[in-house]
Order: C-alpha cells, then structure tokens, then sequence
C-alpha cells in the first residue's frame, strides 16, 4: 500500500476539486487483494471510497480491465433495487485506473444473512443486468457474452463464450505450471460436452459473479451494500449462483434453500434454475470458478496452512462437479 499511498492521494484531491471540496483526509483500507483502497473524507464531512488498480502484473487472463470492468457494472445495474455504491468518477493517474465511489454503511456479514432478503437483491440484479443487455441490443450492437473490454473472451453466443472463457484458464493452468485434480483433457471433454445447455440462452444478463460474503455490506442482520462488481460478465443469471454456494455442490445446495428461490421467483417471476438445463449451467459455471480458483493461487502465491486447506477445498469442489456433469 505505501507505492500507491501518493497516487491515493493525487485521486482524492482530483475528485475533491471536481466537486468543490479539499481532501482532509486519505485513509487506506484492507481488504483488497489487487487493487490499492481508501476512504476519503472532505472539510465538509463528506466521503468516498478510492480504488486504485495495481501496476501491470501477471495474473490470470480474464483479470484485466478490471476497475474498468466495475465502473462499467455499476453504471448498467445503478437501475437495480439493490443497494450499491454510486460512481462517482474515474480517473487515470500515470498509466493506473482508479475509480471513486460512494461509501455505504455495513461490514461483511459475521452470520449467515437472511437468504429471502437475498433472493430479492439477486432477482433485482438479474432484472437490471438483462434490461442492460436488451438496451445494448436495441441501440443496434451486436448482444455479446463473456467479460466486458476484453475481445478474445467474448462471443455472440453463451456456449462459446463460455468455452473461450474455460479455455483461456485451462491455458493459464500451462502457463502458471498448475497441477489440476483432473486431467485437463477430461476435463475440457466434459465441460465441452455439456455445454449445449447454453444453448438456449439467446439474451446477456449482466451478472456480478463473486457474490460471497466478502463482497456483501451489512448492518443489523440486513444487506446494506453488494460491492466489487470487477468480475461482472454478460452470461445467464446461473452464473451467479456458484460464488453464492461456494464449495457446496450446485445445483443441490440451491434445492435445499427454499426462502431463497421462492423469494427469488416471486420477485422475478421464474425460479433461479428454471428446467434441466439451466441446472447444468450452474453446474458448468461451478466447474469454472473451481478451476478459476484452483489456477490463481499460483499467480498470487497463496501459502500457508490456510491455503493448503483452501486448495484441497476448492480442488475437490471441481472434482464432485466435473463427476456430477459426467
């Protein structure tokens, strides 16, 4: 945090001149494995949050673009019933992106949050993420899915934006030296092979894709803020189920949380696994974030005794669900 405390500070004072204010204070926050974080307060009380992204570095192909990405995911969503922070402004200081946003109340939840609360925020994401894709579509650009800003991951179909996105991680797992628990030809044979459930996705739904506690606010038992939209995609709403349900086999860990999916459904008229295929799309979407979470330890050179649980968590997730495909 200290190389990036005085491009920290050139934002703030960027952003409080825009709005008439002078920065009376820069506080860096924790939290952020990437990017550098603080909050701002102005002479006149009010506040921001600051996101600085790091200096080029080698991770995973996907992971670029990715303040981008967020500044691009709150401005399609801002529509939602679901409390986010506004963008406030971007800005691009020696060759970094930063981003400023709104402060919301709360902390990462400490208990389990209510899942009918939470399955009213997902529907209303869901419906401002697809009416982004339709508005896409009706101003006359082409519907698109995969990550925003990043070409060689996007295609005009969810099955082959899908298969590119797998295999652009499989060739990171090359790249980094990564050990998979299964063969990457078995691997990419069964993933491949059960992707024609994305066959009957024709419209993108922008979707957050990391919806775990850590990137919930809450106060008082109730969800004050979903944050870090950096990983948002154009894919269908399973996507967003597998990072809801981690380390739990999905599509049965769904089944069994009945106030989520009736809330769900009641505010957005359809279940959030609506038919077999679907439920295969959640299950190819939990075999990609396993195999996401599998390969990026090694760039970020994860160790410890927590990590190694972590890895053999996350290693036998994407074991159970390439069987369960199979």
């Amino acid at each position: 945090m200290t190389d990036a405390r005085p491009l920290l500070d050139r934002v703030a004072a960027r952003w409080a001149a825009g709005c008439g204010g002078t920065v009376r204070l820069v506080e860096p926050l924790s939290g952020g494995f990437a990017n550098a974080v603080a909050r701002v307060t102005l002479d006149d009380g009010r506040t921001a949050v600051v996101k600085l992204a790091p200096p080029p570095v080698a991770g995973l192909t996907h992971e670029r673009e990715l303040l981008r990405t967020e500044a691009f995911a709150l401005a399609a969503l801002a529509g939602a019933d679901a409390p986010q922070p506004e963008l406030l402004g971007t800005v691009e200081l020696d060759g970094r992106e930063a981003i400023v946003l709104s402060e919301l109340d709360g902390a990462p939840p400490s208990d389990e949050i209510d899942p009918a609360e939470f399955g009213g925020l997902l529907a209303a994401l869901h419906r401002a993420g697809a009416d982004a894709g339709a508005d896409a579509d009706a101003d006359g650009s082409p519907p698109v899915f995969g990550y925003p800003f990043r070409t060689e991951l996007q295609a005009p179909t969810a099955r082959a934006a899908y298969l590119a996105q797998l295999d652009a991680v499989l060739a990171d797992a090359r790249r980094f030296d990564v050990g998979l628990p299964v063969d990457a030809r078995v691997l990419r044979e069964r993933l491949h092979e059960a992707s024609d459930a994305f066959d009957e996705v024709v419209a993108p739904t922008l979707v957050h894709f990391d919806l775990w506690d850590g990137n919930l606010l809450a106060r008082d038992g109730r969800i004050t803020g979903v944050i870090d939209h950096e990983r948002a995609m154009w894919a269908d709403p399973t996507a967003d189920l597998p990072s809801r349900y981690l380390m739990r086999a999905v599509p049965a860990a769904v089944d069994a949380d009945e106030e989520f999916r009736r809330a769900y459904a009641a505010a957005s008229g359809a279940e959030p696994m609506p038919g077999a295929a679907a439920r295969t799309r959640a299950r190819l979407w939990t075999a990609y974030l396993a195999l996401v979470m599998t390969v990026e330890a090694a760039p970020r050179a994860y160790s410890g005794s927590w990590f190694e649980e972590h890895d053999r968590a996350v290693r036998r997730w994407l074991v159970e669900t390439v069987d369960e495909l199979g």
